[in-house]
């Protein structure tokens, strides 16, 4: 496992921010609440199942960064997850700072900053 891990570190990196994310979502409540409040899509994306899809991501991202799966479409499915996750919520912090008239928050350039990290690491990978 140790030989896995030390392979895949960077996927364990990245199993750990999309937690955080969940996690993130969980200690600052009403992540997309606006002022006045007003109901939008994106009041949705800091509850309990979005948080649930969370964990389950980034359970698919570390069960490849302990054990380095090997069964057929793991690895780009596992990839995809992480990369459409990051870019939902980076798309979504955007327009929550578009709506607040913020001109960008920490939370939008950290999921740029994942994304990008991301989607460098698939393109230029040693797998």
């Amino acid at each position: 496992m140790l030989k896995h891990l030390k392979k895949n570190r960077f996927w364990l990196w990245k199993s750990l921010e999309t937690y955080g994310l969940g996690i993130y979502f969980i200690i600052k409540q009403n992540t997309f609440k606006f002022e006045p409040p007003r109901p939008t899509l994106l009041d949705i994306f800091d509850d309990p199942p979005v948080i649930f899809i969370l964990a389950i991501v980034g359970t698919f991202a570390l069960v490849y960064a302990l054990w380095n799966v090997n069964i057929a479409y793991y690895k780009p499915v596992m990839t995809g997850l992480l990369t459409f996750v990051w870019l939902f919520f980076m798309v979504a912090f955007g327009f929550h700072d578009f709506e607040i008239q913020k001109y960008l928050s920490f939370e939008s350039m950290y999921a740029f900053f994942v994304l990008a990290s991301t989607v460098f690491e698939i393109v230029t990978g040693d797998d």
